[in-house]
C-alpha cells in the first residue's frame, strides 16, 4: 500500500530576507529621529514634510544591517566606494551654489571628478578599507564644502591655494563672522551624516585589503598620467583652460583649484631677455611724468598715506537710494585735491594685494588667482615706495590697529624697510566701532606720532585702518544707525545699511584728520583709498549688476575712490581714472619727488593702459576686456613690456635686475 503512494514533492527552502535589524539600534533610531526632526523644524527653513523625511532616512540607517556572504559584501564595499567620491563632489557643488550634474560642461566634469578620486584612492591606501575610505572622504570633501561656502561667504570668491597661507590672518578675524548654517549647509550635511551612517548595512570588512599588482598597477599609472599631464605639460594653456577669475565658483571648486596650482608657476614672458630690458628702461628714462605736469612748488613734510578698510562709494554699483550722502566731508573736498576712481584687483577681502600693488606698482594680474604676493615673492631687497621715501630722508612708519600675525605683515613691513612698525598694542587712547579700533582712534595716533616728532623731521605714514573690516551683520553696539538704504531697496539689505554707517563714521573721522592737518604749518599731503569694496550678505550685488556681467560691469565691483589732498596749493584734478598699481608713481609726482625709472614706465603706461588688474584692463581707447586679446595690439605690447619688468623685479636673479631703474639713482 505503501508502495503505492507517491514521494511527496520536493520543496526548495525559502532564502532568509538579508536585511536584520540591530535592535539596540532602534531605540538609537528613535532617539536620532525625535532629535533631528526638532531640530529641522526648529531651524524653520524647511517645510515640515520634508523635515520629516530628512529626519527619517537618518533614523532607517542606523539599524539596519545586511547579511550576506563575504565575496557579496566586499562588492557591495567596493560599490560604496565607487560612489562616495561622485556624492561628495555633488556635496561640494551643491555648497558652491551649482548644480552638480547639468551646470558644467562634460570636459570640467570629468576633470573636477578626478581629483575627488584621487584623492579617494590616497584615503584607501593609507585606510586599506573599501567603506572606510569611502566614509572619510565623503566627510572631508563636505567640510571642505562647508569652509568653502563660509569664505565666500565672507570673501565673496572660493578658497584659493593662497589661503592655505594665510590660516593666521582668517583666526584673527574669525570671531567676528557670523556661522549661522544656511538651509543649504545644513541639508548637505544631513546628507553626508545618512550615507556615512548608511555604510554601516554592508558586512564590515575583515583586515587590510591586499594590493594586487595586476589591478593596482594600471590605476596608479592612469592617475600619474592625468597628474603629471594636468600640472606638467602645456596642454591647459595651450586649450586656453584658465581659472576664471570673475566668478571663482565658475569652474567647479576642486578644477578652480587645481588651476591656480597650475597657473601659479612663473615663466620669463615671451620675448624676455636683457637686451628687451635695457631698450625698455631706456624709454623710460624721460624727465616729464605722464601723470600730470611734474611742477610743485612745494615739497610735503609729511606724506600721510590711509588705506582704508573696505572703503567704497557703492553708487559705482548703478542708482542707489540713501537717507543721506554716507560720505559727505570725502565729495565735499575739492580745493588742493586731486581725486578719482582706482580700480583694486581683490573684492570683499585679501587686503594684502591691495597693499602689494599700492607700495611696489606692480600688478597681481600677473600671478596666478589666488596668489599672495607678501606671503611668496618679497624678500629683503624687494623695491617699493618704502625704500624710495627713506631714501629721500623720510623716516617710515607702517600702522595697523589690529594683530601682526595678518597677512605676514610683520616680515613684508621689514623686508620693505619701514623704520616703525605699530599694530594693535602700539596703540594709545582706544575708541572702538563694533569690535574694532575706530578710524578716528587711529587718526588720532597719527596726529600723536606727528606732535611726537622734531620740528622739521619728514615723515611718511602708511596706515591700514581696520573699522570697517566684515562682517556687517554683527550687532549694532557703539555704531549709531545713520545712514541706510531708501527706495525699492529699504529694509533689503541690513548689512549694507550697517556697511553704509560705518562709511559715515569714517568719514566723520576724515573730517577731523583734515581739519587738523589744515591749520598745521608743515607742508603734508594725504592720501586716501580703499582697498577693495564690501562682501555683503544676500544678493545686493546681483540685484546691482545682474550676472554675466561685460567686463566693464565687472569692473564696478572693483572701483574704490582716492583722493589726494594737502594743506597747500597743488593743482586740482577730478575724475582719473586709474589701477591701484599707478597710485604710488601719482603720488609721488603730485608731491613734486623725484621718481625712479619704473614709475616713469609706469606713468607713460597709464595713459596707454589706465586699468590693469587681476580682473581685467582698460586702455586708453575706452575699451574694458576680460583678457589682453581683447585690446589693440598696441596696448597688447605695452602689458607685455609691463610684464618684463615686474618679472625682472620679482622673479629674476639680483645680478639680472635693471640697474637704478626700480630705485632712485
Amino acid at each position: 500500500m505503501n508502495g503505492l503512494l507517491s514521494p511527496p514533492p520536493a520543496t526548495r527552502p525559502i532564502p532568509r530576507f538579508p536585511l536584520a535589524l540591530w535592535k539596540r539600534g532602534v531605540l538609537i533610531a528613535a532617539a536620532a529621529f525625535l532629535a533631528a526632526l526638532a531640530g529641522l523644524l526648529l531651524y524653520g527653513r524647511y517645510p515640515w514634510w520634508l523635515c520629516v523625511l530628512g529626519a527619517g532616512a537618518l533614523a532607517v540607517v542606523i539599524p539596519l544591517r545586511l547579511q550576506v556572504g563575504e565575496r557579496a559584501g566586499v562588492w557591495l564595499s567596493r560599490l560604496c566606494f565607487l560612489c562616495y567620491p561622485f556624492f561628495g563632489y555633488c556635496l561640494v557643488e551643491i555648497l558652491n551654489g551649482h548644480n552638480p550634474l547639468t551646470d558644467f560642461s562634460p570636459l570640467y566634469l570629468a576633470l573636477n571628478l578626478a581629483f575627488y578620486y584621487l584623492i579617494a584612492l590616497l584615503l584607501y591606501l593609507i585606510a586599506g578599507r573599501a567603506k572606510l575610505s569611502a566614509g572619510l572622504s565623503l566627510g572631508l570633501f563636505w567640510f571642505i564644502g562647508l569652509a568653502n561656502r563660509y569664505v565666500y561667504n565672507f570673501r565673496g570668491r572660493a578658497i584659493l591655494p593662497g589661503d592655505l597661507l594665510s590660516l593666521g590672518t582668517a583666526a584673527n578675524v574669525a570671531a567676528n563672522y557670523d556661522y549661522t548654517p544656511s538651509a543649504a549647509q545644513l541639508g548637505t550635511g544631513l546628507i553626508c551624516l545618512v550615507l556615512i551612517l548608511a555604510l554601516l548595512i554592508p558586512p564590515r570588512q575583515k583586515g587590510r585589503a591586499r594590493l594586487r599588482l595586476r589591478s593596482a598597477l594600471p590605476v596608479g599609472l592612469a592617475c600619474l598620467v592625468f597628474v603629471g599631464g594636468f600640472f606638467f605639460t602645456s596642454i591647459l594653456s595651450d586649450r586656453n583652460i584658465k581659472p576664471s577669475t570673475w566668478d571663482t565658483r565658475a569652474d567647479g571648486f576642486a578644477l578652480h583649484f587645481a588651476l591656480c596650482l597650475y597657473y601659479s608657476r612663473t615663466e620669463p614672458p615671451e620675448g624676455y631677455s636683457q637686451e628687451a630690458l635695457a631698450a625698455l628702461a631706456g624709454g623710460a628714462s624721460g624727465d616729464v611724468p605722464a601723470m600730470g605736469d611734474g611742477a610743485a612748488d612745494t615739497t610735503p613734510v609729511n606724506i600721510i598715506v590711509v588705506m582704508n578698510e573696505a572703503f567704497s562709494d557703492l553708487s559705482v554699483l548703478g542708482e542707489l537710494e540713501t537717507n543721506q550722502d554716507p560720505l559727505p566731508f570725502f565729495h565735499s573736498l575739492t580745493e588742493n585735491t586731486v581725486r578719482g576712481t582706482a580700480y583694486v584687483s581683490v573684492f570683499g577681502g585679501t587686503t594684502a594685494n591691495s597693499e602689494y600693488e599700492f607700495l611696489t606698482g606692480h600688478t597681481t594680474a600677473f600671478f596666478s588667482p589666488g596668489t599672495i604676493p607678501y606671503q611668496m615673492y618679497v624678500k629683503p631687497d624687494s623695491a617699493s615706495l618704502v625704500g624710495q621715501m627713506d631714501d629721500l630722508g623720510y623716516r617710515t612708519i607702517a600702522m595697523h590697529p589690529f594683530y601682526a600675525s595678518g597677512w605676514n605683515r610683520p616680515t613684508v613691513y621689514a623686508d620693505f624697510g619701514f623704520d616703525e612698525v605699530l599694530f594693535y598694542d602700539s596703540f594709545q587712547n582706544l575708541s572702538y566701532v563694533r569690535s574694532y579700533i575706530s578710524d578716528q582712534a587711529d587718526y588720532e595716533n597719527i596726529v600723536r606720532l606727528y606732535e611726537e616728532k622734531e620740528p622739521g623731521e619728514k615723515l611718511f605714514f602708511f596706515n591700514v585702518t581696520m573699522q570697517n573690516h566684515s562682517s556687517y551683520d554683527q550687532p549694532w553696539d557703539n555704531l549709531p544707525r545713520e545712514v541706510w538704504l531708501t527706495g525699492d531697496k529699504e529694509g533689503l539689505y541690513p548689512t549694507v545699511d550697517q556697511y553704509l554707517s560705518l562709511l559715515y563714521q569714517s568719514d566723520r573721522a576724515l573730517e577731523y584728520l583734515v581739519d587738523y592737518f589744515s591749520q598745521a604749518e608743515e607742508p603734508t599731503l594725504l592720501l586716501v583709498f580703499g582697498d577693495h569694496q564690501p562682501q555683503v550678505y544676500g544678493t545686493f550685488y546681483q540685484d546691482m549688476l545682474g550676472t554675466d556681467l561685460s567686463a566693464a560691469d565687472a569692473q564696478k565691483k572693483q572701483a574704490v575712490p582716492f583722493l589726494i589732498w594737502a594743506n597747500y596749493d597743488i593743482q586740482e584734478r577730478s575724475g582719473l581714472q586709474l589701477s591701484l598699481n599707478y597710485l604710488s608713481s601719482l603720488l609721488v609726482e603730485t608731491a613734486g619727488l623725484p621718481q625712479t625709472g619704473y614709475q616713469r614706465f609706469l606713468a607713460g603706461l597709464w595713459e596707454e593702459l589706465p586699468v590693469v588688474n587681476a580682473v581685467g584692463y582698460l586702455d586708453g581707447d575706452g575699451t574694458w576686456a576680460y583678457d589682453p586679446s581683447g585690446l589693440s595690439q598696441a596696448a597688447q605690447a605695452a602689458i607685455l613690456d609691463y610684464q618684463m619688468l615686474q618679472y625682472n623685479e620679482v622673479f629674476d636673479r639680483r645680478s639680472n635686475l635693471l640697474p637704478s631703474f626700480f630705485t632712485l639713482p
